[in-house]
């Protein structure tokens, strides 16, 4: 019986050692970046640190309990950080508005030194460019100008006689027609009932036109410049914690066998025992049948 308990238990241990050997090779693709045991309240803490790709199911990083160097360890808990990363460029934006003139010093006040960023996940603050500024006239309008031209004269004759006033004069290059004239006299002094002198008040005057074209509205761009910056989770650590609990060991056996291998030989042994004693009763028990007249079982002999 001893040699068949060592059996079973070797058994028993190369049964759990094989298993052991399942839950590794399930986790082999996940390996940790590290490992730490550590005891915190005179309780063993294993802890194991990996590193995944954000889309990788976290819940394929728990283990089954298991054994290791003596205790057994079960899952306690799982922490998560996420590994940030920031993707930069140069980013530009021309942005245009309404002018109040053509004016560069009356358009600059239009835009505001910075202006924020936010496009396809990218975020940031753009600086104005000044020497970027423009503008442009939105529409034109033909505007039409007159310029009055008038030229006074006066003319003493001798009679106040219309026809002794010049019809037109020569002024500013032009011939200017006479559209007023006013009379005045001057007496004679020796006989005041004679007139002497009349005075002639003409004026002459024209105007002439010219056209222009006006804007109708002013529209100013600018281009703002700065580098922007878009942050995702590049990667994602997760630490896993495990606590152990010493395996218990039988007095007088050997430390590496453990009572959970104990148990399960005797449990193997149990079964072999019951085999036993149903296979001697198979072959060791003799049925006598005796039978009546009426051929009805009258007693059942065992030997």
């Amino acid at each position: 019986m001893p040699l068949l308990a060592a059996l079973f238990i070797g058994a028993a241990g190369a049964v759990q050692e094989s298993e052991q050997v399942l839950l590794d090779g399930d986790k082999a693709s996940f390996e940790p970046v590290s490992t730490e045991l550590v005891e915190i309240n005179g309780v063993p803490t294993l802890t194991k640190t990996f590193e995944l790709a954000p889309d990788i199911d976290p819940a394929l990083l728990r283990e089954e309990p298991f054994s290791q160097d003596g205790y057994w360890y079960r899952y306690q808990r799982m922490e998560k950080a996420d590994q940030e990363i920031t993707d930069k460029k140069q980013a530009e934006e021309t942005v245009t508005v309404d002018a109040p003139s053509g004016e560069l010093a009356d358009v600059i006040g239009q835009f505001p030194a910075t202006r924020p960023y936010s496009k396809d996940g990218y975020t940031g603050e753009l600086l104005l460019d000044v020497q970027s500024i423009q503008v442009e006239a939105t529409g034109y309008s033909t505007v039409t100008d007159g310029h009055p031209h008038t030229v006074t004269k006066t003319y003493e004759l001798a009679y106040n006689d219309r026809s002794l006033v010049p019809e037109t004069v020569q002024a500013d290059g032009l011939t200017l027609p006479l559209t007023g004239l006013s009379w005045s006299e001057t007496k004679n002094v020796e006989d005041s009932d004679v007139t002497a002198v009349w005075t002639a008040t003409a004026t002459y005057s024209k105007t002439t036109y010219t056209t222009r074209e006006v804007a109708d509205g002013y529209r100013a761009t600018a281009v703002y410049k700065g580098e922007v910056g878009k942050t995702s989770v590049g990667s994602v650590v997760y630490t896993v914690t495990y606590t152990g609990n010493k395996i218990p060991v039988l007095p007088g056996l050997d430390p590496d066998v453990t009572v959970s291998q104990v148990a399960i030989v005797t449990g193997l042994a149990a079964l072999f025992l019951l085999a036993a004693v149903l296979w001697y009763l198979r072959w060791h028990i003799v049925h006598i049948y005796v039978y009546n007249e009426e051929r009805r079982i009258h007693d059942v002999v065992s030997r």
